[in-house]
């Protein structure tokens, strides 16, 4: 009889667990599409708390950017230190790139059978950063702080509060506007499908744009161009004409080879010309005749 019991309660626990996963996995859909839904409301929202009319009134959309080329003394432990410093305050590596720039180059005779190469190069590191705003400054204290030469610093503040109202207020009055319209006369059931269509894709470019400005506003983006001294790099290799000239032998009946040729060629040019000189031989003996006379 117990044992019974326990082959009942076993599927009844079973398909209790399988409910409450169930419930659970269904809720948290719903909190993440409650989320997302509220991430797009955001972007028609049109309420500013605070006093708008100061330029310095934290509810402005003001997107903030910073660009800096300059000078370090290890163009890779800079840009090692750098991204970990923007790691850290929560930012982000949007791209990150280390090349040379080759200048000049230059083969020396080092011995009788090798070369000195000498390589000029620049390394240089490209860098796009997205940085939370607030730790923007630091982040360029820092930076500016490890150069040695700043070729430029540029510091950019522009206001997006105007465009990002805009955007707002146009899809709250066509959300006020929604209602079916129906056809007449000079409309057909496509014409209105089309406005419709084209209208909803309105709504989405802005809400898009107004997206994106408040991801702007949020995280700045700093663009970074780092350089070091020029470096050489020193290479002694062995000399392709050393290593693949001929032994002396060799370079003797080459030469000698090489001579007969030459001649050959030389005599078969000389027999090639035969119309001039038999022209010459005429004009010889015509300007004898002019001086007999």
């Amino acid at each position: 009889m117990r044992s019974s019991f326990l082959y009942l309660v076993i599927p009844v626990l079973t398909l209790a667990a399988c409910g409450q996963s169930r419930y659970a996995s269904n809720e948290e859909a719903a909190n993440k599409s409650a989320v997302m839904d509220d991430y797009i409301a955001s972007a028609d929202s049109s309420d500013f708390p605070g006093n708008m009319s100061s330029l310095l009134s934290p509810s402005r959309k003001r997107v903030r950017s910073a660009d800096v080329r300059c000078r370090v003394t290890n163009v890779f432990t800079a840009t090692s230190r750098l991204e970990q410093i923007v790691t850290a305050v929560g930012g982000v590596v949007a791209s990150s790139t280390l090349q040379n720039e080759y200048v000049h180059r230059h083969e020396l005779p080092y011995t009788t059978d090798s070369l000195k190469k000498v390589q000029l190069y620049t390394p240089v590191a490209n860098l796009t950063l997205r940085v939370p705003v607030q730790h923007l400054d630091s982040v360029v204290h820092t930076l500016t702080s490890m150069a040695g030469f700043i070729d430029h610093r540029l510091l950019t503040d522009e206001d997006m509060t105007l465009s990002y109202l805009s955007n707002s207020l146009k899809n709250n009055k066509d959300n006020q506007r929604a209602g079916k319209i129906a056809p007449d006369k000079k409309t057909t059931a496509l014409d209105i499908a089309k406005y419709e269509d084209q209208k909803n894709e309105n709504v989405i470019d802005r809400q898009m744009v107004n997206l994106g400005i408040q991801d702007k506003v949020a995280y700045s983006t700093f663009t970074v161009q780092l350089f070091q001294p020029e470096v050489a790099d020193i290479q002694i290799v062995v000399n392709p004409v050393h290593l693949t000239r001929s032994g002396f032998g060799t370079e003797i009946l080459t030469a000698a080879h090489d001579g007969g040729t030459l001649l050959r060629n030389i005599l078969i040019t000389l027999v090639q010309i035969w119309p001039f000189w038999i022209a010459a031989a005429f004009g010889w003996f015509a300007y004898k005749k002019l001086l007999a006379k």
